[in-house]
């Protein structure tokens, strides 16, 4: 988010540069009457400090605005000392057991205010992942497509055999992977992906996987969320919880506080155990990628068709979370 934010206030100093570089231009013009150009030179230099200071302010402004971003992020009334009551396992492990790159997934959307209810049924069944003393990551998102949002609408459209491209990084380690996800016509999740330090490095990688040419891609949508990974501790099923979702698109941005989306990663869906916490808490899956939310959520007159029940879902579960 940082990133965005510096974009665009170097922006904006760009545009103070050019203001000061044309009162110059202005100031040769008047050096042939003296009066009017010792007026002129004089308000030329107010001017010139009034926008140096405006350049300081906005030189913290980034700095300003992440933090208190952050101290939003972490705001939520949530009693996380239900965590201590998990038995953790390691990265390693979760990869040996359960990396499960060809699944099956379904998701559900929770009303933040009944995670904690939650986390007390899966505790017994579920182990928690933890890294370096956190049990809790942050995770940005770069999403891909192209121009005509092609990934989108195959989504919308629900087509087989389509495509989702990212560029994920796991912010508390700093690795970054290109991603590419793949859903078949039979309901099928593969996912490939490979470690990358940018995106330049990603554009064989995907024509590899997709056939499609990395430079007809541009990046479509920014998300950032916090996660937290459970693994049941004798079935190969994964439950990731996200929440603190925010999205971004150019200078505009989105919130949802007061929600979470819960994702099961599993060989079967039809045993899996978690959908039985659901349905205690009378909780319906429904499918929505976050990528779909995201951009529908910043794009109102974008079609959306096929998923206005569940965007509607989200909303209310937002609302009323």
């Amino acid at each position: 988010m940082k990133i965005r934010i510096e974009a665009f206030i170097i922006h904006n100093i760009y545009w103070i540069k050019k203001s000061v570089i044309q009162l110059d231009t202005n100031l040769i013009k008047f050096k042939s009457n003296k009066v009017v150009y010792q007026i002129y030179k004089v308000n030329c230099q107010l001017v010139k400090v009034f926008l140096g200071l405006l350049v300081l302010n906005l030189a913290t402004l980034p700095d300003i605005i992440y933090y208190y971003y952050i101290y939003k992020l972490n705001s939520i009334n949530l009693n996380w000392d239900i965590l201590h009551f998990f038995n953790t396992i390691s990265l390693s492990y979760l990869e040996d057991r359960a990396l499960l790159l060809n699944r099956k997934e379904i998701k559900f959307i929770i009303p933040i205010a009944l995670l904690e209810s939650i986390l007390n049924d899966c505790k017994n069944d579920y182990d928690l992942l933890k890294i370096n003393e956190l049990t809790e990551f942050k995770y940005s998102t770069n999403y891909y497509d192209t121009s005509d949002l092609k990934f989108y609408f195959d989504h919308h459209n629900r087509k087989g055999n389509r495509f989702k491209i990212r560029e994920r990084e796991y912010n508390q380690t700093g690795q970054k992977y290109i991603e590419v996800k793949t859903k078949t016509n039979k309901n099928l999740t593969i996912k490939f992906r490979n470690i990358i330090n940018n995106w330049s490095e990603s554009k064989e990688f995907i024509e590899a996987h997709t056939k499609i040419i990395g430079s007809d891609l541009h990046q479509s949508l920014c998300s950032e969320y916090t996660r937290i990974t459970l693994l049941h501790k004798q079935k190969k099923e994964k439950v990731t919880l996200d929440f603190n979702l925010t999205f971004f698109e150019k200078q505009q941005f989105i919130q949802y506080n007061n929600l979470v989306i819960a994702e099961v990663k599993a060989d079967n869906i039809s045993t899996i155990h978690f959908n039985t916490i659901m349905k205690k808490h009378k909780i319906r899956s429904g499918s929505l990628s976050k990528y779909c939310l995201g951009l529908i959520s910043l794009n109102p007159t974008l079609k959306k068709n096929n998923f206005k029940m569940i965007f509607n879902q989200f909303i209310n579960a937002n609302n009323n979370g």
